[in-house]
């Protein structure tokens, strides 16, 4: 029986880890609804927090970003976890088929992020293209990463890296830890508790492991691959290895500087309050 832990993808396995990823993903979302919307606890959790249909598209965006990044940490964990002294050349096709099954979550995040856009001034979804204008235009680094990560970045990994570096990839998939407590951070403004000390500590989470395992987790890498092959092999490397890198690394810097812009603001914010 198939194995996804150790058995690497075939084209039917494969389909169907791509299938299900498919499936899975807006089912999280939506049941995250059916939940609020439907159940006594979700109903009484919306009528305490005045959540209407807006936040509860947001919050299940949330929670099933938080499932992919969960996901995606846990197989991170288990591979880092696994390294031997063959770093590059030692398999895990855990990642492989993640990969398969993880890339239609881009897809999916887009279009529930439009759906949160759209709901913002309005109950309902609606679809005109002046909205999708507006939508692409607000949250340009956003989209752009969500594109180039499936069309470019998944073929890359697949199939242009050789099956090599799978200890590198498994620890890049960390990138996601910070993800949770970015989700929840929206999740506590949505329910009005943003003047509380849980917000104050997730922000600060939120900053840690932001910074740990999406600023520096690259430069990490590099020095890790330098150390196994010697600094002269990262010149070896094909360039567009080097540039793929930087096309996810500096959103994170720019979505870095904005957080510390944000939680500056609010510390100043709340010494403002306390003085008055």
């Amino acid at each position: 029986m198939f194995n996804p832990l150790v058995d690497p993808p075939g084209y039917i396995t494969g389909a169907l880890e791509c299938l299900l990823g498919i499936f899975f993903f807006p089912a999280v979302f939506y049941a995250s609804q059916f939940f609020l919307k439907n159940s006594w606890l979700g109903a009484r959790i919306c009528r305490r927090f005045q959540l209407r249909t807006h936040s509860i598209y947001d919050i299940s965006n949330k929670l099933t970003s938080s499932t992919f990044a969960l996901l995606a940490c846990w197989c991170g964990v288990h591979v880092y976890g696994r390294c031997g002294e063959d770093v590059l050349h030692q398999r895990f096709y855990i990642l492989d088929n993640y990969l398969i099954f993880g890339v239609s979550y881009f897809f999916y995040d887009c279009v529930t992020m439009y759906m949160v856009f759209s709901s913002e001034l309005q109950d309902r979804v609606t679809f005109t293209s002046q909205q999708i204008f507006r939508f692409c235009c607000e949250r340009p680094l956003i989209l752009i990463h969500h594109i180039l990560v499936p069309l470019v970045g998944f073929p890359a990994i697949m199939f242009a890296r050789g099956g090599q570096g799978d200890c590198l990839l498994g620890t890049a998939f960390l990138v996601e830890a910070s993800t949770p407590f970015v989700s929840l951070r929206v999740i506590l403004c949505h329910l009005g508790l943003k003047d509380s000390q849980l917000y104050v500590v997730n922000g600060l989470l939120m900053l840690v492991t932001f910074f740990l395992c999406r600023v520096t987790i690259f430069p990490v890498l590099y020095v890790w691959y330098a150390r196994l092959e010697g600094l002269s092999s990262l010149m070896e490397v094909p360039t567009w290895v080097h540039l793929a890198v930087a096309g996810l690394w500096i959103p994170q810097l720019i979505w870095f500087v904005k957080m510390v812009k944000g939680s500056i603001k609010l510390i100043n914010d709340s010494r403002m309050k306390k003085k008055e």
